[in-house]
């Protein structure tokens, strides 16, 4: 294929990426580790914007935590968890969205496991993944 019908294919197929949806990766520092969640672009336009001392934001503290609970029922792994951080950060490059982060955590035997949420202000709750520490 000559390379200018190649590079014309590929800016025409390229064009259309946008569309497929890749999601937004937001990373948070929390106790010196990595968490990383992934929403879709469609969950943060639909999110309620929230701009700050606008009022207070429109999901209440105790609101994402009912949401976190819900998830907490639905996991047996996490039977028992216990809250041990919550805040309310902005989503990365979306000025107006905001989410919060909660931290929980459980114990087996001697361990103790953390567990990382992102509520949306609209109460939709995604599951973080900590990063796996590098070995030095």
């Amino acid at each position: 294929m000559r390379p200018a019908m190649f590079a014309a294919l590929s800016l025409l197929f390229s064009a259309r990426l946008p569309a497929l949806g890749f999601p937004v990766e937001i990373i948070e520092s929390v106790d010196n580790s990595r968490v990383v969640a992934f929403l879709s672009e469609a969950d943060i336009e639909q999110a309620i914007n929230w701009v700050p001392f606008s009022g207070g934001p429109p999901l209440a503290i105790a609101d994402a935590l009912k949401a976190v609970r819900q998830q907490i029922a639905a996991d047996p792994e996490l039977s028992g968890a216990e809250l041990t951080e919550i805040s309310l950060r902005q989503i990365p490059h979306h000025e107006q969205h905001w989410h919060y982060l909660v931290k929980l955590q459980t114990r087996s035997g001697d361990r103790v496991i953390a567990h990382y949420f992102i509520v949306l202000l609209d109460g939709k709750v995604i599951r973080g993944l900590r990063e796996p520490q590098a070995v030095k």
